[in-house]
């Protein structure tokens, strides 16, 4: 085998595992990634073992170290800098649903709570408007009253999962170590 059909095998089987890596978290299925990550590893190792060209010297190992390690390095700390700069957007107004509510007690004593979930980052009017709950009596709540309270902030952020906020994240994370990687070998390349 030759070094470009290693290359073209290792791509092929790195996008066939990242598809079904990506498809088993879209569908729930946590088994398809643990069987698909060890056997690419084991067809890309068995591909490798089959080139009879010399695939790396000395040379281009100490350039990817060195850019694996530049890469890292920036990685790390831009990636730490965006998640606090992410998290706090996160939780700011824009993103994060506004909750309402209010409490009233009844003649005979007991209390009872209206919740409205409105859109991230929206006026409080009807069209706005996710959905209403009501408590009828909130010291003798029954489980279904305390789940459909929690379910308030689930349903809050279900327009960011549609939009694939976490997939994007994760995608945009991935390219940034490529182009990052990509950089830092181009540069020790021409420096040894």
């Amino acid at each position: 085998m030759k070094r470009l059909t290693y290359l073209t095998c290792t791509l092929a089987v790195a996008v066939m595992v990242a598809a079904m890596t990506g498809w088993s978290m879209a569908a729930g299925n946590f088994l398809v990634p643990v069987i698909a990550i060890p056997l690419g590893i084991i067809v890309i190792l068995a591909c490798r073992r089959n080139v009879q060209e010399v695939i790396c010297d000395e040379r281009l190992n100490k350039v990817h170290s060195k850019a694996a390690l530049r890469t890292l390095e920036v990685i790390v700390i831009a990636g730490a800098i965006a998640a606090v700069i992410l998290y706090s957007f996160m939780i700011s107004d824009t993103l994060s649903p506004k909750v309402t509510g209010r409490v009233y007690t009844g003649e005979d004593g007991s209390r009872s709570m209206v919740i409205n979930l409105y859109k991230p980052g929206s006026p409080e009017t009807a069209e706005n408007l996710i959905r209403t709950t009501t408590i009828k009596n909130i010291n003798a709540m029954n489980e279904f009253e305390a789940m459909d309270y929690c379910q308030f902030r689930r349903e809050a952020f279900l327009e960011n999962e549609r939009k694939g906020i976490a997939g994007m994240t994760i995608g945009i994370g991935i390219i940034s170590l490529l182009a990052t990687f990509g950089a830092f070998y181009l540069y020790y390349d021409r420096k040894y």
